[in-house]
């Protein structure tokens, strides 16, 4: 009797696992689209067996088994891959913003085209050829004062779009900052509910995911493995002052730092232009003896034509020799930036060199940015064969544990029919 009632409680224990294990596939099957979710497993072990051993046990040879028992259900993750992944994301997430504002100056500058500043200083000087031919003549010179005020234009465009990228990169700079700060509180929070769960003895499997994906999301902003860093992350916010140290010693990495590594670079581009217009009104200015262009770094416009000459071109005083020695002009070395570091440049050969230099920056973070994707890719890929959920896996699963569950329903089934036999049996 005692017997059939163990069996009765052992195929009872089968079908409650086997319950708890579908359960556990339909939760994985159910969630093989959330972000961040990894696949669940219920561990189970032989519950204890029935008898002690001992010389003087009257239950006979050997130990009944009692069933099966639940002991837990964990994720099936490899935390060395979760490592690799935030060990590069944070690079990634460094060269992707480099990538895009890189892209962005390209398209700014947009070299080379017919609206282009090299372009329109072609045109500029070539019209002082032209005029060379005949100085007096209004027509050429409305055409060289056109170019020269087509010329101011695209450098002020270029320098207004290069000052509006740098706000939009400030902007995002801030909004990056918010969101790891925000990120840094969840984190805190979540750690909280997690101690709470593993204090009862369970594995709080979905907060676990939740962390990690705010993990793998923090790491494309910041590099959470460095030292320095995760003494700031501590606090559960970071202030601006450590983020400008940190920035400082390049610690962040990740897009934080890149946004501060791209407002130097444009500020650098900036600069370039601003020298570009600086050289090219001074010289002009100096060759022709009176006031062409005028420069001011500090107005709404960088550069542009004295408006006297815009309202009537007879005031541009040109003689033949004049206009072609300003038509020359771009093939001779002029001094661009100050001492110690000022350079004999072309006009043309300043400004070239500076795309050259975007250029090959450009190319670079290109290369960097495919390379660090495919990188990604790869070890997110290898993760997700580990702890993402396969539906072919899962539905082999759930067919296996409905066999389990039917047999171990069948056993109950015999053993109440064995009942029914003994007990309704002594009845008659």
């Amino acid at each position: 009797m005692a017997n059939l009632l163990g069996t009765l409680n052992s195929a009872s224990s089968g079908m409650r696992a086997s319950q708890i294990a579908i359960q556990t596939t339909s939760h994985n099957i159910t969630n093989m689209n959330t972000p961040g979710y990894t696949r669940q497993r219920v561990e189970q072990s032989a519950s204890r067996p029935f008898s002690q051993p001992g010389l003087n046990s009257n239950l006979g040879a050997g130990q009944l088994g009692t069933g099966v028992q639940i002991t837990d259900i964990t994720r099936i993750r490899n935390t060395f891959y979760d490592f690799q992944f935030r060990s590069e994301s944070h690079s990634y997430g460094d060269i992707s913003v480099k990538y895009d504002y890189y892209k962005s100056m390209e398209v700014i500058f947009d070299e080379p085209s017919n609206n282009s500043i090299s372009s329109s200083i072609n045109k500029f000087f070539n019209g002082f050829n032209e005029l060379s031919k005949d100085p007096n003549s209004v027509g050429a010179k409305n055409i060289a004062i056109e170019n020269a005020k087509y010329l101011a234009n695209n450098i002020n465009k270029v320098n207004k779009k290069l000052e509006s990228l740098k706000e939009n990169l400030s902007k995002q700079s801030e909004d990056i900052l918010n969101d790891v700060n925000q990120k840094l509180a969840a984190l805190q929070d979540l750690e909280k509910n997690i101690k709470v769960v593993e204090a009862t003895g369970k594995s709080p499997n979905d907060l676990l995911d939740e962390r990690d994906r705010i993990l793998d999301d923090l790491s494309f902003k910041i590099n959470i493995y460095d030292n320095d860093v995760k003494v700031a992350m501590q606090d559960g916010k970071f202030e601006q002052a450590e983020v400008d140290k940190l920035i400082a010693d390049n610690k962040l990495s990740g897009e934080l730092q890149a946004t501060a590594d791209m407002n130097k670079e444009i500020d650098g581009y900036k600069g370039k232009i601003e020298e570009l217009a600086k050289v090219i009104t001074s010289s002009v200015n100096e060759v022709s003896g009176q006031e062409i262009f005028i420069f001011d770094a500090k107005g709404d416009e960088l550069i542009s034509v004295n408006p006297e000459i815009l309202e009537d071109v007879s005031k541009l005083e040109m003689t033949s020799d004049l206009a072609t020695e300003l038509y020359k002009l771009k093939d001779k070395k002029v001094t661009f930036g100050e001492a110690p570091n000022e350079k004999e440049l072309t006009i043309n050969s300043f400004y070239n060199n500076t795309i050259q230099e975007l250029g090959k920056a450009s190319q670079t973070v290109i290369r960097q940015e495919a390379n660090q994707s495919k990188l990604l890719s790869s070890i997110d890929s290898s993760r997700m064969s580990v702890s993402g959920v396969a539906m072919d896996e899962e539905m082999i699963n759930l067919v296996q544990l409905q066999h389990a569950y039917n047999a171990s329903a069948k056993v109950v089934s015999t053993v109440d029919a064995l009942l029914d036999v003994v007990i309704n049996g002594l009845m008659r």
